[in-house]
């Protein structure tokens, strides 16, 4: 077998084709400028239109706040009224500090008032003092021994215990003590 050489192709002619530069035409413009519109809009939808949505809704939300804000308003124009009232009916911090008077009357019973006659009873802040006859010392005694025993007694000091001119043939006495309050340690 022979070898034998092998044809190539070869350009024997030319090609004088020219193609002309269409990119100055008004229809290439027109693409250009639709184009970078196109990009425009792409970027105002971002920039403009979702922060103006955004400040529409937020818009709302204030007026709804606003309309909240202006009925909690109008209940509260008699605010001063409702204040005062309150105050008038509720325990100022100093009535807060004492001593229930229910209390101090409910021990008062219980410890002088089947055994004594209880002449004078005198509530003043944290101090009581009372006066009862009808009682030996040594009843006296027992009183005070019951008075201190509770716990919303700080102590007890019995200022007087003497006879009376009527009572002078019994050894019953006329007493006046004095008990200061304190507030029951709360557990």
């Amino acid at each position: 077998m022979s070898r034998r050489k092998a044809d190539y192709p070869a350009k024997r002619s030319m090609n004088l084709f020219y193609k002309p530069d269409r990119t100055t035409k008004p229809a290439t413009i027109a693409l250009y400028v639709l184009f970078a519109l196109v990009c425009l809009l792409g970027l105002g939808k971002f920039l403009v239109y979702d922060v103006w949505v955004e400040t529409n809704a937020a818009r709302h939300t204030l007026a709804a706040a606003e309309s909240r804000l202006s009925g909690v308003m109008a209940e509260l124009t008699d605010y001063n009224e409702v204040r005062e009232r309150y105050s008038r009916y509720s325990a100022t911090e100093e009535e807060r500090a004492l001593i229930d008077r229910m209390e101090v009357l409910a021990l008062l019973d219980d410890a002088v008032g089947s055994t004594a006659a209880m002449d004078v009873v005198s509530i003043n802040g944290g101090t009581v003092q009372i006066q009862f006859s009808g009682v030996t010392l040594a009843q006296t005694a027992q009183i005070v021994r019951a008075l201190e025993s509770s716990p919303i007694v700080a102590g007890t000091t019995v200022n007087t215990a003497a006879t009376t001119p009527e009572q002078a043939a019994s050894s019953l006495v006329q007493a006046s003590v004095l008990i200061q309050l304190q507030k029951e340690a709360e557990e």
